[in-house]
């Protein structure tokens, strides 16, 4: 897919993961570990889906050429980014508690690492 190609998974992918290692060091037991790489499962989704709505808004050369864009869709792209974020935080405040904040902790800095792995060339 095209927006698979504006990321550099070199530098992505082995931040990716070390981050959330780093959050699963502070996990208390294999149930909470699991749930934050649920989360962080849930996240990649989430992102990608973000990325397509950030793309479908600003870059997809359809929308520049007549300034409009499929509303319905992008609407059913926002809601399913919404679906996976907070669906997967309530899954967490399940077997978590109130130790969700690792994974939301997670979550915000698997957004700063695809905000490094992208590509410069974004043209």
């Amino acid at each position: 897919m095209h927006l698979v190609k504006k990321i550099d998974h070199k530098v992505f992918w082995p931040l990716s993961l070390s981050v959330t290692f780093a959050f699963c060091l502070f996990g208390n037991g294999v149930t909470e570990v699991f749930t934050i790489v649920s989360v962080y499962m849930a996240t990649l989704v989430s992102l990608f889906l973000l990325m397509f709505i950030m793309y479908s808004i600003m870059k997809d050369p359809e929308v520049k050429a007549t300034g409009k864009f499929d509303k319905g869709r992008l609407i059913f792209y926002m809601l399913l980014h919404v679906l996976f974020l907070f669906g997967s935080i309530g899954i967490g405040v399940h077997f978590m508690g109130n130790r969700i904040i690792l994974a939301v902790l997670n979550y915000v800095s698997q957004i700063f690492v695809l905000g490094i792995g992208l590509r410069k060339n974004l043209k």
